[in-house]
């Protein structure tokens, strides 16, 4: 359940994000490299090429932060595979426009030969993710561009195996390669080159890690719990990180179903009205979307207990006329349904009427909740039984309900 609900989430990526180069076997540059971000390597120990390559962040040979980074990395790139596709596209990405979702093609590789633009559709937070079976190759001088708020820490190439990038060809977003990532000469990538278990072969390059998103938690709450059925009830999911307030957008669900989303507030707060849930239990979720500075976090399930309303029926006596001749006074027998929780009639159920066990019929409530019952046959067994019975089977919004009607003798 939980990959469904992160569909449209940046891939976690967990200790890796501050890496801007990291790889399995070596690192190997040639010329002026320009690393912004940490670099990385284990289980390896061979990282050549700097200088004259330079490093804005800190190099981690074979020690423990690389061997976490690398550990979060595997993880990271589990977690990409196994989102949900949302289109098959074609393999050459050049020449395309693409909206925020998860691809992958028919042949199990992408090509990107030319311009390809993500259109974030207005949203910082739109993520795009690319699944490849096996390679990533892009043409040289080939582009890919970002328009509408698309941010580039949003963006992840899941490579199965390994990934080329054209000279002076421009990637942008993270690339999660299983193997290895070759970059050949001027090519710039925005974004992030994670090699699994391969080499990263660098050659006068560009790499700028996007800025690294703070971690967040985020709590929910229900009130009133238990509630009605029909009861509004508040859905708050707080979103919380170790500095500054979170935001972008909360979505709701109930179990696997989505109820709504709302946006943060100031406070980093967001709330969500629901009057829907049906009676039972219910395992209420809130899923933080993340943002360019904060990562994506879904809280703990919240159980809400949703319950029938309370009814009332009452029946108002037979009445017996003696005179001229025994008989019932028409409407024979009549009752009423009401909602206990909100006071108001219950129309358009069906009551049933007995007496003795005897059967003597149905008959549907009408706008003010009364059902009545004209059964000439009925006198004699209500009679014998000092009176008739009224049940109601209840509904999954209502619970059942019965009454005893007497005799009154006039």
């Amino acid at each position: 359940m939980a990959t469904n609900l992160l569909a449209t989430a940046p891939v976690p990526l967990g200790t890796a994000a501050s890496f801007a180069v990291l790889a399995g076997s070596t690192v190997t540059n040639t010329g002026a490299t320009v690393v912004n971000g940490d670099l990385g390597l284990s289980p390896g120990v061979a990282v050549t090429g700097f200088p004259p390559g330079t490093v804005t962040g800190t190099i981690h040979v074979n020690d423990a932060t690389a061997a976490t980074a690398k550990n979060d990395l595997l993880i990271a790139y589990t977690n990409a595979v196994g989102r949900p596709v949302t289109a098959t596209v074609a393999t050459e990405l050049g020449g395309t426009t693409l909206t925020p979702g998860v691809y992958n093609s028919a042949s199990g590789t992408f090509t990107i030969n030319g311009t390809l633009t993500l259109d974030g559709q207005g949203d910082p937070n739109a993520v795009f993710i690319f699944q490849t079976a096996s390679t990533l190759i892009t043409g040289a001088a080939s582009n890919v561009t970002l328009i509408n708020a698309a941010q580039s820490g949003n963006v992840f190439w899941q490579v199965g195996s390994s990934a080329t990038l054209g000279a002076n060809s421009t990637l942008r977003g993270s690339i999660l390669a299983l193997t290895s990532i070759t970059v050949t000469t001027g090519a710039t990538v925005d974004g992030r080159t994670l090699a699994a278990s391969g080499a990263v072969t660098l050659d006068t390059n560009t790499i700028n890690r996007p800025a690294v998103a703070q971690a967040t938690t985020t709590t929910l709450t229900s009130a009133p719990d238990p509630s009605g059925f029909g009861q509004p009830k508040v859905l708050t999911a707080t979103v919380t990180a170790a500095s500054g307030t979170p935001t972008g957008t909360v979505t709701f669900f109930d179990g696997a179903t989505p109820l709504g989303s709302a946006p943060l507030n100031g406070s980093g707060v967001a709330t969500l009205t629901v009057s829907t849930l049906s009676p039972g239990s219910h395992s209420l979720l809130a899923v933080y979307g993340g943002s360019a500075n904060f990562t994506s976090s879904i809280s703990p399930v919240d159980v809400q207990t949703v319950t029938s309303d309370r009814t009332q029926l009452t029946a108002s006596p037979a009445l017996l006329k003696l005179f001229p001749f025994p008989h019932l006074e028409y409407p024979f027998l009549s009752a009423k349904l009401t909602d206990l929780d909100t006071g108001q009639p219950i129309p358009g159920q069906v009551l049933t009427f007995t007496t003795g066990g005897a059967f003597l019929g149905t008959a549907v409530t009408d706008a003010t909740g009364t059902a009545t019952l004209s059964n000439p046959l009925a006198l004699i067994p209500i009679l014998l039984n000092g009176g008739y019975n009224v049940t109601y089977a209840g509904t999954p919004g209502h619970q059942p309900a019965s009454a005893h009607g007497g005799i009154i003798v006039a």
